[in-house]
C-alpha cells in the first residue's frame, strides 16, 4: 500500500493517510532545544539531553506505539474527533502531513471544520501563501 510521496519541489515527504503501519517521525532542532513529532501529533522535546531533560514525556524507540500524551478534541454534533487523528481514530474527509527538512506541516478536514499543525526549527519561516520565505 503507498502511504504517500515525495515531493521533490517543496523538497518535502507528503503522507497521505494517517493509516501507517508505523509512526513517521520527522526531527527538528536548534542548537540546544529538539523536537520529534509523527505523522498522528506524537512526540516529544527536550533541552539539550533526550534522556534526563525531557520537556514532554515519549518514548520514540517504543514502537509501534505512537503515543504523545496531549491531545485536543473536536466534538461536532454527536461525533468526537481528533486532529491528530488519534487516539479516536474517526475517519477524516481530508489528511496531509508534509515531513520537511526544517518543518512539520499536518493538515486534517472532517464536515468542513479543518485544523492544521505547523512546527519549524527556526531556520525557515513560512509566509501567508505558505512559501518558503528567508
Amino acid at each position: 500500500m503507498k502511504y504517500g510521496h515525495f515531493d521533490d519541489k517543496a523538497r518535502e515527504y507528503v503522507i497521505d493517510t494517517p493509516r501507517t503501519p508505523y509512526p513517521w517521525i520527522n526531527y527538528l532542532g536548534c542548537e540546544q532545544f529538539f523536537g520529534i513529532i509523527s505523522n498522528t501529533a506524537g512526540g516529544y522535546c527536550f533541552y539539550r539531553d533526550a534522556r534526563l531533560r525531557r520537556v514532554t514525556r515519549y518514548r520514540y524507540n517504543n514502537m509501534p506505539v505512537d503515543n504523545g500524551g496531549r491531545y485536543f478534541y473536536i466534538k461536532d454534533g454527536d461525533t468526537v474527533w481528533n486532529p491528530g487523528w488519534k487516539p479516536v481514530k474517526t475517519e477524516l474527509d481530508s489528511y496531509s502531513c508534509r515531513h520537511g527538512l526544517h518543518h512539520h506541516h499536518r493538515s486534517e478536514e472532517r464536515s468542513d471544520r479543518q485544523s492544521a499543525l505547523f512546527c519549524a526549527n527556526g531556520r525557515e519561516r513560512r509566509g501567508a501563501s505558505g512559501d518558503a520565505a528567508q
